[in-house]
């Protein structure tokens, strides 16, 4: 078994993904959501996510998120009323505890790499975050809207993928 995988864009664009159903806060339209891991470890996972059209909210209580975006068009509300308009090329970096809202125009397929929030103790995040606040993208409202299954869930190193994105 290699040690490396080597992946351009042109194939990610092309690669297979399975379908995952609806995000799980849909706010209009009928969007729905497929991907494809590449690597899933304790703590940390990275593949390739779509979404067609549609308004959905998202949080990530315990999680953070760096994505950048192959295909679509879209943007994404955060909390704080600032926005990311979505094209090919873009990336951005979502910390733990960050909501918001995306908006989808034109089906989005993105890279990610998820990553488990620091605990108390722990050494502190680095790099660029956009700044969290009061809105959510793909998925969730609000951290208050995650569920006793999704903290059990989150505490195991479990995620649902209509959850993270």
């Amino acid at each position: 078994m290699s040690l490396a995988a080597d992946h351009s864009p042109a194939d990610l664009l092309e690669l297979a993904l399975e379908p995952t159903g609806a995000p799980a806060r849909v706010l209009a339209g009928d969007p729905q959501t497929a991907e494809h891991v590449l690597v899933a470890q304790p703590g940390l996972e990275i593949g390739v996510w779509e979404v067609t059209p549609g308004e959905f909210a998202s949080a990530k209580p315990g999680s953070g998120e760096v994505m950048q975006f192959l295909s679509g068009e879209g943007i994404i509300t955060h909390a704080d009323g600032s926005v990311t308009r979505i094209a090919a090329g873009s990336v951005l970096v979502l910390q733990p505890g960050w909501t918001g809202t995306w908006r989808v125009a034109a089906t989005v397929r993105k890279v990610y790499t998820i990553f488990d929030a620091v605990h108390a103790g722990d050494a502190a995040p680095t790099g660029d975050a956009v700044p969290a606040g009061d809105a959510a993208p793909a998925g969730d409202a609000t951290p208050a809207a995650a569920s006793a299954d999704d903290a059990t869930a989150a505490a195991a190193g479990i995620r649902n993928p209509a959850e993270h994105h």
